[in-house]
């Protein structure tokens, strides 16, 4: 392209946690935003104003924009003016752990025949190295008589915002770009401008689609370490949280994380794939991803044997009542997505012993969620600790560490489960019947 086009309108293509908060965020920079999801009932739900998951701030930003700097549209449809198209569609994954690139080919068959001269293409997706050059470039050029860099332009900006906090870091976090050629790396800087102060410009598509990947699959290797960690102080009988703060104690080289379920959510929990095929297609070896990935299994593994080792030991001869608080991916910052969650891989362990009934409660997560992840719907902390023989926090939201010994009332003896260590373990030091564990 010989100039770089200036855009007044921008439509997202998917609705979802990410296209979303995306579109809001550039209409509430003063962008014209069109807004098209595949799902009719996302279509109709965010054209009334209805949020269709828990985001902080998402609700004000659907009554302030939504009729007026956002529209919801039914089709994609040509325009007279030069509009940038933002595909935020998901890339999920086959049964063999494999992309399943569906979605976005069929954004960019759609795209293929409304797209004209003049236009730009910036899939936010989190993808393989090489998938916006080698699917969706390659499928608009193959179904449209346009070309990428002379008649459209082509940029890769990956999305990496965090769950609950998603609108204040689509303005903080620098936002990484990656174009087909000079003049669509330019023209995306333009586009970022007012919504972001710090661009980070990178030379080439492939260096931004890597960008993602590096970010979340580093962290499911750090959080997979604190995890080993874990195992190993709790087989020796040690404070696991204790020795890792003592261990990052003014020390810079080294800050690690605390233990947890395992990791959760959307991303983390298939980015590693990501990087793995991506590095298939050049015959690297990832025998380190590899292990990383199995480590969140093994995890989930020893807190079931845990639990139903203290079931035998302190109920033999009774049903035994579990509850679980905490059905979200993570409760920091608040969620209600239980995409990828460690609460329904462990539900599914403890639903396969017939003696054990499991009921649970989200502050976020709507009770016909939570049944469908394997647990009866409680209304509270209070009810689900009520009557339950074992009770285990599975995320870290604040609301869980209000929980003290006043909750419990019975003189049973119960086994109180801080994956986390959100609870205060110091008030229970002495109680005469709640037994605390962490991780």
């Amino acid at each position: 392209m010989s100039d770089i086009q200036k855009t007044d309108h921008i439509t997202i293509l998917g609705l979802g946690h990410v296209g979303l908060t995306l579109g809001l965020a550039l209409a509430d920079v003063g962008y014209d935003v069109s807004g098209y999801d595949i799902k009719e009932d996302v279509r109709t739900k965010t054209r009334n104003r209805i949020s269709h998951f828990k985001e902080k701030g998402l609700q004000e930003l659907l009554d302030t924009h939504v009729g007026n700097k956002f529209n919801v549209v039914d089709s994609l449809e040509k325009h007279a003016y030069p509009v940038a198209y933002f595909v935020t569609v998901g890339t999920p994954f086959k049964h063999d752990n494999t992309p399943d690139y569906t979605y976005i080919k069929n954004a960019a068959a759609d795209l293929a025949h409304v797209l004209q001269k003049g236009d730009m293409v910036l899939l936010r997706s989190t993808v393989p190295l090489g998938t916006t050059r080698d699917v969706v470039v390659a499928i608009i050029e193959r179904e449209s008589t346009l070309k990428a860099g002379e008649d459209f332009a082509v940029a890769f900006a990956p999305e990496r915002t965090v769950e609950g906090n998603a609108f204040e870091e689509l303005r903080t976090l620098p936002q990484i770009i990656g174009g087909y050629d000079a003049d669509s790396l330019a023209r995306a800087r333009t586009l970022f401008a007012p919504l972001t102060e710090t661009i980070v410009a990178l030379d080439s598509l492939e260096e931004a689609e890597v960008v993602k990947l590096i970010n979340n699959t580093y962290r499911e290797t750090v959080f997979a370490f604190a995890n080993q960690v874990s195992l190993l102080s709790r087989a020796w009988g040690l404070d696991t949280k204790k020795v890792i703060a003592a261990a990052n104690v003014g020390y810079p080289r080294s800050q690690v994380s605390f233990p947890s379920p395992g990791v959760g959510g959307y991303c983390l929990t298939k980015d590693a794939y990501l990087f793995k095929e991506s590095a298939r297609k050049k015959d690297v070896d990832t025998r380190l991803l590899s292990e990383v990935r199995q480590n969140t299994s093994t995890m989930l593994d020893v807190m079931t044997k845990d639990i139903r080792n203290f079931a035998k030991e302190n109920f033999p001869k009774k049903r035994v009542r579990v509850g679980i608080l905490g059905f979200a991916f993570k409760g920091k910052p608040e969620t209600s997505d239980v995409r990828g969650s460690s609460t329904s891989a462990l539900t599914k362990r403890l639903n396969h012993f017939k003696d054990m009934d499991i009921v649970g409660f989200d502050p976020l997560v709507a009770p016909e969620v939570v049944s469908s992840m394997g647990a009866v719907p409680k209304d509270s902390i209070e009810e689900v600790i009520e009557g339950s023989d074992i009770v285990v926090v599975m995320n870290n939201n604040p609301a869980f560490s209000v929980i003290t010994p006043q909750h419990f009332t019975s003189s049973q003896k119960v086994l109180l489960f801080d994956t986390w260590g959100v609870v205060s373990k110091d008030a229970f030091l002495d109680h005469a019947s709640v037994v605390y564990w962490s991780l």
